[in-house]
């Protein structure tokens, strides 16, 4: 199974992807082209198909021999444009076409949007939608349900968690604070990465070699916004 992170507001869980079309359950539907799943399975076949050196025409003539039914060069141009839903049958047998394992219901990845930290203040409010469209997306196993984006970590006031350049996972449907448990805040308009301790006075705590870096106080609840938990640390040794 492959989960696409997107918007709460559009669905309040990861959209899953199975053997059914992505885009739609019958075979000739439209799909609108910001629909996040027909712009993930677009974007799907067209590396399948770059990397397998398979045009277009190839594809089509192809899949048409393989299913016993035509499929056109034209319908194989929507399915990469994300215009044109895939069902089930076209979907594996474009992936033994292109030699590309397709996203069918048999693993359990989740495909995270990268974000910069000036979109990640805008998370804050619980119905924003996470951007999905031109941001890089990386994929991570066994997430679990969530509303996730990463971030690539800038300064080293984690970094005995996650080291300065490391990616963290950040889930936005967790926003009840837990004890020593690190989370995305914004501030007063300022996103940063700090562990939550509310006691014997509520703050925001680094945890880093680099012992010039102080809690942070927190003076009124409303200053402090929880974007979300971060879940994972990902990093290159």
């Amino acid at each position: 199974m492959i989960e696409v992170a997107g918007s709460m507001a559009a669905e309040r869980s990861a959209i899953r992807y199975g053997v059914k079309p992505l885009c739609s359950e019958t075979r000739n539907s439209g799909c609108e082209a910001s629909s996040v799943k027909c712009y993930m399975l677009s974007q799907w076949l067209e590396t399948a198909l770059s990397s397998a050196g398979i045009s277009q025409a190839e594809a089509s003539r192809r899949l048409s021999e393989r299913l016993g039914r035509s499929i056109d060069r034209a319908a194989v141009n929507k399915m990469v444009k994300g215009t044109r839903a895939i069902a089930g049958d076209e979907l594996i047998a474009l992936g033994d076409i292109t030699g590309i394992t397709p996203p069918i219901d048999n693993t359990s990845v989740t495909l995270v949007p990268l974000l910069s930290w000036v979109s990640a203040g805008r998370m804050r409010d619980p119905g924003a939608p996470i951007p999905v469209q031109d941001v890089p997306l990386l994929a991570f196993s066994d997430l679990g349900r969530g509303d996730f984006f990463a971030l690539k970590v800038a300064g080293d006031s984690m970094d005995r968690i996650s080291p300065e350049g490391s990616i963290i996972i950040v889930n936005r449907a967790e926003r009840v604070l837990q004890k020593g448990k690190p989370y995305v805040f914004s501030i007063r308009g300022e996103t940063t990465y700090k562990m939550w301790e509310p006691d014997p006075v509520p703050r925001l705590e680094p945890r880093s070699l680099n012992m010039s870096h102080q809690p942070i106080f927190v003076q009124r609840e409303a200053d402090l916004e929880i974007v979300g938990r971060v879940r994972r640390t990902m990093f290159d040794l």
